[in-house]
């Protein structure tokens, strides 16, 4: 059975901003996590937030990803993969950094949770 190819990919995408504050004496507490994402469907801008309730551990983190497409897309795809698409594919490069940068930092690897994008869209529609 042939595999189906999707008809865009993710060209390269750069962290262009970071930044991480944290108390090494004080323990961590429930996370909170942050997410934007905007532009057009070639250039993602997607920045992550995250927090503990105490404001102990604050990071942050930007990226830009260019992606390339084999054909035209209509208006409403367009915003669904702005939306749902792009920060899905990501958003593991996301987790992979904080994890990195946190265990790096001499605390404990924080490992962020996997999102369902297409979920979280749904839930802000209605």
């Amino acid at each position: 059975m042939a595999e189906k190819v999707a008809s865009f990919r993710l060209k390269e995408y750069k962290i262009n901003k970071a930044s991480i504050e944290f108390d090494p004496d004080k323990p961590l507490s429930k996370m909170s996590i942050e997410i934007e994402r905007k532009g057009d469907i070639e250039e993602i801008n997607m920045y992550i937030g995250v927090s503990d309730e105490t404001n102990n551990f604050k990071i942050s983190a930007n990226m830009v990803a260019l992606f390339e497409f084999d054909s035209e897309i209509s208006e409403e795809n367009k915003t669904s993969f702005v939306n749902s698409n792009a920060p899905a594919i990501l958003f593991p490069y996301f987790r992979a950094y904080i994890s990195t940068l946190t265990s790096l930092s001499g605390m404990q690897p924080v490992i962020l949770p996997t999102i369902n994008f297409a979920r979280m869209l749904e839930q802000q529609e209605k």
